[in-house]
């Protein structure tokens, strides 16, 4: 427009352009000096815009990191509004899925499925705070279950839009810095992470044997198990073996957790009969386990024979002894049924049992407090037990009988049960891990309920999305390659000749 004009008119015309941008940019400085959650957020707003204009993806590589990864205690910060909390990873991970959707333009039925979760959620909710149960833990709840949906479409998107190699490569880096923290928060030299850090020396008998559970638990135990599955129906590249399994290890080693056996043990038992293939996969499955089996007796001896008579070294043996003791050794009938964690189960399961009785259709709505507090104190796990611990249960399908009735079930079950059904007849390897590793985390539920925390709902949904999305991939085309335009809309029918 400019260009037209001449002299004073054509120096008026840029003034009047550039001023609202300087006074923009002026506003901008003020208000992120003055106000630290003003200039948090306009940062934030500007980086979001900044991203979606080059390149989308990345807020799923924050998504990722910031949901699956050990952080420190208040990081990443989130904010609560009136009885609502909204973590730091929620912003990034809605973002994720609305920049990739943009991308992707998957059709309407892909929403089908996790669509009446969601609102099946949603109905739960509306129950539970009209039955006057409490708004916090309701809307805690349904806030993390909803988690589960994202994750499952975000898995879909990432699938179709051939994001697969960058989110292995997010997943690597997730891991390994989850890892260090871990490490160090277990020998107390950094402070606590966001979950539980808590000694383990009365259950295990080793003196500085210390449990860390974190958010890179259960994304650990399914990337072990979708490793070990991959390899018994095909083959895992080398690079990825280094890039992912030793990270993957640590989590669940340090947090002394016995579900990694479940969750692990059902991936060989379902890989190996979706690929059977006679001696081919026996061949397979000894070669995982002889490879497992003479890297922790190498690693483990060497690093105690390394480490000897140092702080270092007595901590690597005491976590050791722990977890042969607590896992390995803990896993018999004598052990389980002198086992505190198991009597706890069994005990919430009667109460769930009684519960589920009373409201057996649409159950009585998230956020119900369906056995009495149990805590003796106001701090640590006894916080817990006095307050979100009496509407929170380790076996997830109970648990969402009591809040959602049987109804809410069905809906829970079409949403896991479809995308193996189909992944199990595409019969591809991708498929055939999905269904693998989804098997045995939903399995896992019922002692360890994944749904029903942060980092495993995410996880939950991400591995049935793939699931989904892996059973729609043609033969031809099992990884698709990077999205760079808008590609015309794609349909899970997709035929698989």
């Amino acid at each position: 427009m400019t260009v037209y004009a001449r002299g004073r008119q054509r120096l008026a015309l840029t003034a009047a352009l550039w001023a609202p941008f300087l006074f923009g940019c002026f506003a901008f400085g003020v208000l992120s000096v003055r106000d630290r959650t003003s200039g948090l957020i306009l940062v934030g707003v500007t980086f979001c815009v900044v991203v979606y204009w080059a390149r989308p993806q990345v807020m799923m590589w924050i998504a990722l990191f910031l949901s699956c990864g050990a952080l420190p205690e208040g990081l990443p910060p989130g904010k609560i509004i009136g009885p609502v909390m909204i973590y730091g990873h929620h912003v990034p991970l809605v973002l994720a899925v609305c920049y990739l959707i943009s991308t992707v333009r998957p059709e309407f039925r892909t929403y089908l499925l996790p669509g009446a979760f969601a609102l099946t959620v949603v109905f739960s909710a509306a129950v539970g705070l009209a039955a006057g149960n409490p708004t916090f833990a309701a809307v805690r709840e349904a806030s993390i279950l909803l988690e589960m949906v994202a994750g499952f479409m975000l898995a879909i998107l990432i699938v179709h839009g051939g994001y697969i190699k960058e989110a292995v490569r997010v997943m690597a880096v997730t891991l390994w810095v989850s890892a260090g923290l871990n490490v160090m928060a277990s020998m107390h030299l950094i402070r606590p992470l966001t979950g539980r850090v808590e000694s383990a020396a009365v259950e295990t008998g080793a003196a500085e044997a210390t449990r860390v559970i974190t958010n890179s638990l259960q994304p650990s135990i399914a990337v072990l198990a979708a490793l070990v599955a991959g390899q018994i129906v095909g083959r895992v590249r080398l690079s990825t073996l280094i890039a992912l399994a030793p990270p993957a290890l640590i989590s669940p080693m340090l947090a002394i957790s016995r579900n990694t056996l479940i969750a692990v043990g059902l991936a060989v038992i379902v890989a190996s009969l979706l690929s059977a293939q006679g001696f081919s996969t026996i061949h397979r499955i000894s070669r995982v386990f002889t490879g497992s089996a003479l890297s922790v007796l190498i690693i483990v001896p060497g690093a105690l024979f390394l480490l000897q008579h140092t702080p270092a070294g007595s901590w690597l043996a005491d976590q050791f002894t722990g977890y042969q003791r607590r896992v390995l050794g803990g896993v018999s009938t004598n052990a389980l049924a002198a086992d505190a964690s198991t009597k706890a189960r069994l005990d919430e399961n009667s109460f769930l049992i009684g519960k589920f009785d009373q409201a057996p259709l649409f159950g009585h709505g998230l956020g119900y407090e369906y056995q009495p507090s149990y805590g003796h104190g106001d701090s640590g796990f006894d916080a817990f037990a006095n307050t979100l611990g009496t509407t929170y249960a380790h076996n997830f399908y109970l648990w969402w009988l009591v809040k959602a009735g049987a109804v809410g079930m069905a809906v829970f079950a079409a949403l896991a049960v479809i995308p193996l059904y189909r992944a199990i007849r595409r019969a591809s390897a991708p498929a055939k891990v999905s269904v693998a590793v989804a098997f045995g985390l939903l399995v896992m539920s019922v002692v360890d309920p994944m749904p029903e925390d942060i980092a495993g709902a995410l996880t939950m949904g991400m591995t049935l999305g793939a699931a989904m999305a892996f059973a729609a991939l043609p033969r031809s085309q099992p990884e698709p390659a990077p999205t760079t335009t808008r590609p015309t809309s794609w349909s899970l029918d997709a035929q698989t000749t």
